[in-house]
């Protein structure tokens, strides 16, 4: 059962990464404006809750788990292409230098400011800057912010493992419960990334207990189907919507989607197992992590060209940079072009850094698909 690979679940990874791009994007008139992309950002939560399930599936029942190899495995599963592209922006800013000390252009914030201050710098590189008041966590790469939360949910995971071995259910199920008591509280004992990251991710790893707990449990095709139909219908309502505790509320779906997609009953877990939502699913961390320069380097282009030709390309609307085409249809084509871009850009890093850099672990993971995070 250990070498059990979640297909659907695989593939939702890739479609929430490619709803988050969409979500940092904005093009006047087109899909970007829609209350569901909009609202886009909470599936980082479901990245949270799938990464503590699928952790607890390939490490959460071994015996003599050992934490230099864990966290060996981990750390090069996520660190080479955080640390390629913590780089690629600081490179952008070098060319955002150059650009304002010889033309005066500025690319909405001075160089080496603000998000990317010099002082930003080591609290990335050391995936800190998600966990302290202290420190700004959406700076550089912004989309790292929950990379920093997750890399050292790996290592409470592994000591709830080690300590309370017996109790390590009870621990996942306590720990998660007592975030979600602060959330709804409003509690700032914890700053919000951390209290996000515990609730969901030791709630996905107890959520893998209950699907461990119940082997045989599968429904049929057909009542599968309706669920899988009622459980996505959900998910659509709870992103496109505001409402008090929907952080709370949207987490809690996550669970239960998490658990009976594992199950891949229904004809939407069929579907998510076709080869565009699968190859979608493997690409998904460098989507994640690349899409933010590379719609920095798009925007950038369109504002050379309206300080150039005039034309208002890339106009600020209520303190936000959009892009404007002429018309809905091409802003709406542009938006599938830039998914496009993305998801190219993406098979390269996919293929030399990611690939790469888990094979400078020495010990090789023998399933890397157990070893998917966002």
């Amino acid at each position: 059962m250990v070498n059990k690979r979640f297909e659907a679940l695989d593939a939702f990874r890739g479609v929430c990464a490619l709803s988050v791009v969409v979500y940092h994007l904005r093009l006047v008139g087109s899909i970007t404006g829609l209350n569901f992309f909009r609202g886009s950002d909470i599936f980082v939560q479901f990245f949270f809750v799938l990464s503590g399930f699928v952790l607890a599936h390939g490490y959460g029942f071994k015996d003599n788990l050992k934490f230099q190899v864990f966290m060996k495995g981990r750390f090069f599963r996520l660190y080479p292409l955080h640390f390629f592209m913590f780089f690629v922006f600081v490179f952008l800013e070098l060319g955002k230098l150059f650009a304002y000390k010889h033309n005066g252009f500025i690319f909405n914030n001075q160089p080496f400011t603000n998000s990317f201050a010099i002082s930003e710098m080591i609290p990335n590189l050391l995936l800190i800057q998600s966990w302290t008041p202290y420190t700004d966590h959406l700076t550089f790469n912004y989309p790292s912010w929950s990379i920093s939360i997750e890399f050292y949910m790996y290592a409470l995971l592994f000591f709830s493992i080690v300590i309370f071995k017996g109790n390590k259910i009870l621990s996942w199920f306590a720990t998660s419960l007592f975030a979600f008591v602060l959330i709804y509280l409003g509690s700032n004992i914890l700053v919000d990334a951390v209290l996000s990251g515990l609730s969901c991710f030791f709630g996905g790893a107890f959520t893998y207990v209950i699907y461990k707990k119940l082997p045989h449990f599968k429904p049929s095709y057909i009542l599968g189907s309706i669920i899988e139909f009622v459980l996505l219908v959900s998910i659509v309502l709870i992103v496109q919507s505001q409402f008090e505790h929907r952080s709370i509320v949207a987490s809690l779906s996550f669970f239960i989607t998490v658990f009976f997609f594992s199950f891949e009953s229904g004809i939407f877990s069929q579907l998510l197992k076709m080869k565009p939502f699968q190859y979608a699913g493997k690409l998904s961390y460098s989507i994640y992590m690349t899409h933010a320069a590379i719609l920095f380097c798009l925007i950038s282009i369109a504002m050379i060209f309206q300080k150039i030709t005039g034309s208002a390309i890339a106009p600020m609307i209520e303190e936000r940079r959009f892009l404007n085409f002429g018309s809905s249809t091409i802003n709406n084509l542009v938006v599938i072009i830039i998914l496009a871009i993305v998801i190219y850009i993406s098979s390269l890093t996919h293929k030399y850094i990611e690939i790469n850099g888990q094979k400078l672990n020495k010990k090789k993971i023998a399933k890397p698909e157990l070893n998917r995070t966002i």
